[in-house]
């Protein structure tokens, strides 16, 4: 399942993208770029207080519609596969 929001401006966006079983990544694109984060408060911790915090980015759209396209949901599981 996908949910998203404008977050701030227009051309930002959050997305998270869930199974319902407890599985998630949380999703920030902008300007064609996004950063994948396991858990939303590791995402408000790097946005809100610039803390390093665990993640990983994309910056080819194709690869972030390969994601939600596939049945894996798990963070880690994801981020092995598709971080390059």
């Amino acid at each position: 399942m996908l949910h998203n929001e404008h977050f701030r401006r227009a051309d930002e966006l959050y997305e998270i993208r869930h199974d319902d079983k407890g599985n998630a990544i949380h999703v920030y694109i902008k300007d064609g770029e996004a950063i994948i984060f396991p858990t939303l408060l590791d995402f408000f911790s790097y946005m809100m207080e610039g803390e390093d915090v665990e993640r990983w980015y994309l910056s080819d759209e194709d690869d972030l519609e390969d994601i939600y396209n596939s049945e894996d949901y798990g963070y880690y599981t994801l981020k092995s596969k598709f971080k390059k």
